[in-house]
């Protein structure tokens, strides 16, 4: 069984009572949200963007946001939070890196030493980079829209 990363935007206020504990994120119904599925690429784009599996440095590591001090009591693997500001400064330095720069970042046979979720050795290194640049990309329009909105998110993986 495969882990998939999940965002939903919500509304700011929303994000700060569920980060101080005041709403459970079980609470919500998911079906009522805007949502994004990355599949299996959350791992891989975070360490491609921050260089490590978690708790990549901001603005950054807020793009698949994996910091304890942003982490929610939630399922097997928690969930992450990050408010409205900081989907904003995530999409100012996603809209800061095209193809190429990325391109310059990606180091597929250190992703696979690490054992990034998702990379298999011996994998076609440039269907790999596609596979996550599509995400990427998709994260970009739905922090676009998220942040337009002046929303918050909630990311988690299932």
């Amino acid at each position: 069984m495969g882990m998939y990363g999940y965002y939903y935007a919500i509304d700011d206020k929303l994000v700060q009572q569920i980060a101080a504990g005041e709403i459970a994120l079980v609470d919500l119904n998911p079906s009522d949200l805007p949502r994004l599925d990355i599949d299996r690429s959350w791992e891989a784009i975070h360490y491609l963007l921050c260089g490590d599996i978690a708790d990549g440095e901001p603005p950054l590591g807020y793009v698949v946001p994996m910091t304890s001090d942003q982490g929610i009591d939630f399922g097997e693997f928690g969930a992450f939070f990050l408010r409205a500001e900081q989907v904003a400064e995530a999409l100012q330095a996603m809209t800061e890196l095209d193809e190429a720069q990325l391109r310059l970042r990606y180091d597929f046979p250190a992703m696979v030493k690490d054992e990034v979720y998702g990379t298999v050795s011996g994998e076609d290194e440039d269907y790999f980079f596609a596979y996550m640049l599509q995400h990427f990309n998709e994260i970009r329009r739905f922090y676009s829209q998220t942040a337009a909105e002046g929303k918050g998110l909630i990311f988690y993986i299932i």
